[in-house]
């Protein structure tokens, strides 16, 4: 689960690390992330606090969420104990090169939401293309060129059916030809997710 960026300052952290745990009916809670980040609270203080949380036993595992470069390294800084992700809009239409370069350089796992560009990429043509070569849907080739460049994919469905279509994306292997062509789809609009309180993206 994650904590909302108005629940950043300490008391406000491990009260909702103490909800979510009461809500989800566990012990403790597997990875807890920081959804997005604060300018209004020092990032030092929401750190420490996470930190806190980890060592107090309420969670076991402590992440971020759309974090750029620098605030990456300087919560590596920070942290007294090891962030092991970050969580950031990935897909096709997006390069994101230089924070998955940065979360490889500190050792932490990437996990993409939106990996589909919130099903905009479900009639790309060059998907669709390529798939149809793999006999697969366009988005399970976005989904497959995440995976595999060892990203972790995390695809939003209420429909049964296109869970068993999100999972079914380890029996092929897209070439070096297919993953360049999809590389070559990254645009400077390509974000979906942007909010006022964003940070200043790489």
């Amino acid at each position: 689960t994650k904590v909302a960026p108005e629940n950043l300052s300490p008391p406000a952290l491990e009260r909702s690390v103490k909800e979510s745990i009461g809500r989800l009916r566990l012990g403790e809670i597997d990875l807890l992330l920081l959804h997005w980040p604060n300018k209004e609270v020092p990032l030092k203080d929401t750190i420490d606090a996470l930190v806190k949380v980890k060592r107090d036993g309420l969670v076991r595992q402590i992440g971020v969420s759309n974090y750029t470069v620098a605030l990456l390294q300087q919560a590596d800084r920070l942290a007294e104990r090891r962030l092991v992700c970050n969580q950031i809009e990935m897909h096709p239409y997006l390069d994101q090169s230089k924070v998955v370069a940065a979360c490889r350089a500190l050792d932490m796992a990437v996990i993409a939401y939106s990996p589909i560009a919130r099903g905009g990429a479900k009639h790309d043509a060059v998907l669709a293309r390529i798939g149809q070569s793999h006999g697969k849907s366009a988005a399970q080739v976005c989904l497959r060129y995440l995976v595999q460049q060892g990203i972790g994919v995390i695809p939003r469905t209420s429909r049964v059916e296109r869970l068993t279509e999100n999972i079914d994306i380890f029996d092929f292997e897209l070439s070096d030809e297919d993953m360049a062509q999809i590389r070559a789809l990254a645009r400077p609009d390509g974000r979906i997710v942007d909010w006022a309180w964003s940070p200043q993206w790489d």
